[in-house]
């Protein structure tokens, strides 16, 4: 079982990295992005950095280039001027939003593969 679960994962990843090659963004960005959606108000770059597992200093080299995409916004924080928190844009929900209907549709055409290789046994 373990194994099959291991399997599935791969072939996930494998096409999330394919779905991000065609709609050009990064699977790190992506998952920054997916990050923001699942958290509705912005987050710090150390709190993304904790999510996430990765350094604060390439957290904040996505954040800088999702920034300059126009897919996320900096705010600064009125109780520490050194912080600010990120939001994700309308055009970075829609990003998402177009990589994750890519993978959706995906993954029903192999249900349905699935189903008629099962139906043909």
């Amino acid at each position: 079982m373990i194994e099959k679960m291991q399997e599935i994962s791969l072939f996930s990843r494998m096409i999330i990295h394919r779905a991000t090659k065609e709609y050009e963004i990064p699977a790190q960005h992506l998952d920054l992005l997916s990050q923001l959606i699942t958290h509705e108000e912005g987050l710090t770059p150390m709190c993304l950095s904790k999510i996430m597992g990765v350094n604060k200093t390439i957290i904040s080299r996505v954040i800088d280039s999702l920034n300059q995409g126009g897919y996320v916004v900096k705010t600064k924080d009125p109780r520490d001027k050194r912080s600010y928190f990120v939001s994700i844009t309308e055009l970075g929900r829609e990003k998402v939003d177009k990589i994750y209907e890519y993978y959706f549709e995906l993954m029903s055409c192999i249900e349905k593969a699935n189903q008629k290789m099962s139906q043909n046994e």
